[in-house]
């Protein structure tokens, strides 16, 4: 169901940008870091764990092509397990506070990344000002992530400086 829903968002956001000409969209993956233990040198809980695993099985499909994450414990260990499925080796990006250096490095990253899928690993409070970076509105990113880790956000940028988001769990998928 996930796999679903991912792949869904992708070909809908998609669809605007081929019937207006052949603008590249590039896909941002923007993921939260999982669950770590309460101790956060010691990794990711088994939960955390488990959502990287998930996170990693709803990207299995999607070719990635670059992954970014910040350099802190619990963030890479989330995308360790999809940087090891596509091979790709994690490109870590500075955490600012500073607003134009923020959307500087961002900028500089879907430009070379223009017209692939890409994901970015991050904290709840950086995310959404980076997917609000891209154009995406305020109000759509609010509150995705008032439950901390497990989260994801899918964000199109079209070619002409607008965004599409669709927020996702990681936990869609868990068994009861």
């Amino acid at each position: 169901m996930l796999k679903t829903a991912i792949l869904a968002t992708l070909l809908a956001a998609a669809i605007p940008a081929f019937a207006t000409g052949p603008e590249k969209v590039t896909t941002v993956i923007f993921v939260n870091a999982a669950e770590e233990e309460a101790t956060p040198s010691a990794g990711l809980s088994t939960e955390g764990q488990d959502q990287a695993r998930m996170f990693t099985e709803a990207l299995r499909h999607i070719d990635v092509a670059a992954i970014y994450t910040i350099y802190q414990n619990k963030a890479v260990q989330t995308v360790g397990p999809l940087s090891e499925l596509r091979q790709l080796h994690p490109v870590y990006y500075w955490v600012t506070r500073d607003s134009e250096t923020r959307e500087c490095v961002l900028d500089c990253i879907v430009k070379k990344n223009k017209g692939k899928t890409i994901v970015i690993c991050g904290n709840p409070e950086n995310i959404p000002a980076m997917a609000r970076s891209l154009g995406v509105r305020a109000k759509a990113v609010k509150t995705l992530y008032d439950k901390g880790s497990g989260q994801f956000l899918i964000v199109q940028v079209l070619g002409n400086n607008t965004a599409v988001a669709q927020k996702l769990n990681m936990n869609i998928q868990k068994k009861v």
